[in-house]
Formats: C-alpha cells, sequence, structure tokens
C-alpha cells in the first residue's frame, strides 16, 4: 500500500495532516497534534465537510458518524487555502491502495496549498513564496533522500513555482480541478502539467541538506555579477514556523538566519522566568565560525546543523536574541556594544 504524506503549506511552515478519524459528533473538527486542542478553522472545515455546503461528503461519503476529526502537526491560520490539502488527506484516506504517512515512512511527499470550490475547481491563494521558504528546512532532508516530492496549487501559484526552477526531486503540478489532483495522487494515470520539467531558483534547498545553508529568490537569476554594494550589517532572525510561531515541550526550535554582511553571531534564549543562557556558540560547537552574508543559514535544526535545541519547562512567552558583529567579541546581552546588529524571535512556548 502506498504511503503518502500529505501537507497543508502555511506561511508559519508545512502543516502534516496526521490522520483522518470518522466521529458521532456534531460537527467535524481539525485538532491540533491528537491532543483536545480544536483549530479556530474548524468551523470552516466544518462547512467544508457537510453536504450542502461543502464538498468532502458528497464526494467520499457518505459516512454513518456523519463529521471527522481531522489531526494535524501545527497551527493552520485564517483563510481557506488549507482546503486543497484537507481534499488530498480525505482522498488518500479513502483510497484502497494509498494511505496517510508521516514524513520518515512516506513513499511520496504532497505539498498543496489552494481553495476548492463547490464545482471542485481549483483556485489560486497568496503568499506562495513565503509559504516555500517557510517548507525549506522540512523538505530539505527528504530532497537528499530521495523522497519524491510534488508542489501541487492552482495554475498561476504553479507558474510562480515553474518560473522559478525547483530542483531535482521536486515536481510542480498544476491544477485546475480536483480531478487533475486525482491523478497527482495516482488514482488515474499521472498527466503532465506545465512546469514538471523546469527546475526553480530554490534549488539552493537542496544544498540545505547537504551545506546547511537555503536561499529564495522571487526573481530570475541572472549569471552577470553585479557590483556589490556596501551596505550596513543588520541580521533576520525566524524559524521554520515563521516569525511568530507556536511551540510545545518536546518540540525542536529551528533557527534560521541572515546577515547582510559576514559576521560573527552569538545568539541568546530568554525564559519566561527571566533565565537567560547562550544558544550560540554553545558545548556542541566544536568550532564557530563567521556566517557568509545574504543567505539563510540553518542554525539549529536539521540533519548537517550544528546543534538542536529541544524545548521544553517553563511554558510562557521566551525569545531568542541574536546579535552579529563584524569583529568576533563577547556579547553581554543586556548591555551590548552599540554597533552590533540584533533582531530578535519571540514565541509562545505550551506544555
Amino acid at each position: 500500500m502506498k504511503r503518502i504524506a500529505i501537507f497543508i503549506a502555511t506561511t508559519g511552515g508545512p502543516v502534516l495532516v496526521d490522520r483522518i478519524t470518522p466521529e458521532p459528533a456534531p460537527q467535524s473538527m481539525v485538532c491540533l497534534r491528537r491532543q483536545s486542542d480544536v483549530l479556530p478553522i474548524s468551523a470552516d472545515y466544518d462547512d467544508f465537510v457537510r453536504p450542502g455546503s461543502g464538498v468532502i461528503m458528497r464526494e467520499f461519503g457518505p459516512y454513518e458518524e456523519g463529521a471527522f476529526r481531522l489531526d494535524v502537526s501545527g497551527p493552520i491560520g485564517t483563510g481557506l487555502s488549507w482546503q486543497l490539502g484537507v481534499f488530498a488527506a480525505h482522498a488518500v484516506y479513502k483510497g484502497s491502495h494509498c494511505e496517510l504517512s508521516d514524513l520518515e515512512t512516506a513513499d511520496l511527499i504532497v505539498w498543496l496549498s489552494g481553495t476548492v470550490d463547490y464545482d471542485l475547481n481549483v483556485g489560486d491563494v497568496d503568499h506562495m513564496a513565503e509559504k516555500v521558504e517557510s517548507s525549506a528546512l522540512t523538505l530539505s532532508d527528504y530532497i537528499a533522500k530521495g523522497t519524491p516530492i510534488i508542489f501541487a496549487t492552482g495554475p498561476e501559484n504553479a507558474k510562480f513555482l515553474s518560473d522559478h526552477k525547483p530542483p531535482q526531486g521536486i515536481q510542480v503540478c498544476a491544477l485546475k480541478t480536483t480531478r487533475d489532483l486525482m491523478k497527482v495522487l495516482g488514482f488515474h494515470e499521472m498527466v503532465k502539467t506545465a512546469g514538471n520539467t523546469s527546475f526553480w531558483t530554490m534549488a539552493v534547498l537542496a544544498l540545505a541538506a547537504v551545506g546547511g545553508v537555503f536561499a529564495y529568490t522571487q526573481y530570475a537569476v541572472t549569471p552577470v555579477e553585479p557590483e556589490k554594494e556596501v551596505v550596513p550589517l543588520s541580521i533576520s532572525l525566524t524559524s521554520d514556523r515563521g516569525k511568530a510561531p507556536i511551540f510545545f515541550y518536546g518540540d525542536h526550535l529551528n533557527l534560521l538566519v541572515k546577515v547582510t554582511q559576514d559576521a560573527w553571531l552569538k545568539c541568546f534564549y530568554r525564559q519566561e522566568d527571566g533565565t537567560t543562557f547562550p544558544v550560540y556558540p554553545n558545548d556542541q560547537i566544536k568550532k564557530d565560525h563567521p556566517f557568509e552574508a545574504d543567505k539563510i543559514h540553518i542554525l539549529s535544526g536539521g540533519e548537517n546543523a550544528d546543534f538542536v535545541i529541544k524545548l521544553g519547562p517553563p511554558a510562557g512567552k521566551e525569545q531568542v536574541s541574536c546579535f552579529a558583529t563584524e569583529k568576533e567579541v563577547q556579547i553581554d546581552p543586556q548591555n551590548p556594544p552599540q554597533d552590533a546588529a540584533v533582531d530578535v524571535l519571540k514565541f509562545d512556548l505550551k506544555p
């Protein structure tokens, strides 16, 4: 039986559909990590499932239980771009020759973003570049391992992705209707779609799996080297779940940084109770080094990162502050040098 991992693309990172369970409940719901946390999109999901307003029961039912519980790996924000991924997950759940899978054992990874209307047309959505960028860390390891990956979206979104040339191993599929999606999932013979033979500037994502670096450019890359402009030193710090993520005990905090000049970094973690300690450099770093300019560096997490950060108590409002300097100096996070560039990642940590 073919194992298919379904990713719902979000600006905070790709969200895996963990499982679907028919439930004798008054309405369908989306829950986080098999816990009792019901996500705010549950009302929209219920509308998407119900006969009359939605398409899931009509296309894949009937189910005696009358509702579903859909478990996902992370938060999903407002909007309807989750509909295409949810439709794909229900198709896999209903299929007789395939099943929903985790990442490690998946035969195929399908990354989806788009809307699905009552007539089963697939609609384009916004923020595609941000969704690709936030997926880089998660997908890079599986590109390196050779797991087939499909990016499936509406026609205009697929054109955008294809124009930016994906690396070998990622196939971009343009979907006009869910019938095209069913073919992509292997329920019918796979058909060629615009962009299947093009590869995108995100090709450096593959380098992230072998060199710990990912850079995504929204514009075509010219082979002509431009004159380098002198820019002031600045730093950008984010996570694989975006700039304002939510984490839970046991999660790994995967940090990504970018500097405008070659620079030395010092990063500090501040807990809710005020306790502050260094996270970079740390005891796991064998040798510190300056960070190359204008590239997104995977600081923690990922197959080739120097260390990992596993989150635990206490819960609350946490933050990581990273300081960049042109020369290697000692940093007091309470009183940093005036010429140090700084960025702060704030997030909620929950039990």
